[in-house]
């Protein structure tokens, strides 16, 4: 059986995706899939979603991230967790 991982989220990521649902329902629902994929495959072995793993970024700041679209989810992998930091558009996500 594949381990599972339990998906934590900071206040950003929970404040992000209030905007989110309020003003783009259609991007929410690619959201939802995206971290049932985290779940199950955090780190991409199976090649089934958009990850990277940022390089010059210490963990505790978004480590890796996933494409959704326009948008960008950040988050880091410690141990059984996975902590989501962020969910914006690409053209803030990374400054």
């Amino acid at each position: 059986m594949a381990q599972r991982y339990r998906v934590v989220a900071s206040s950003a990521f929970e404040r992000d995706v209030r905007r989110l649902r309020k003003h783009r329902p259609d991007v929410y629902e690619s959201l939802v899939r995206a971290v049932e994929i985290l779940e199950s495959d955090p780190f991409n072995r199976k090649s089934q979603a958009n990850i990277r793993k940022l390089g010059g970024i210490p963990p505790g700041e978004g480590h890796f991230r996933l494409r959704v679209g326009d948008y960008r989810l950040r988050y880091d992998v410690a141990g059984d967790e996975v902590i989501l930091h962020t969910f914006r558009l690409r053209s803030i996500s990374y400054r």
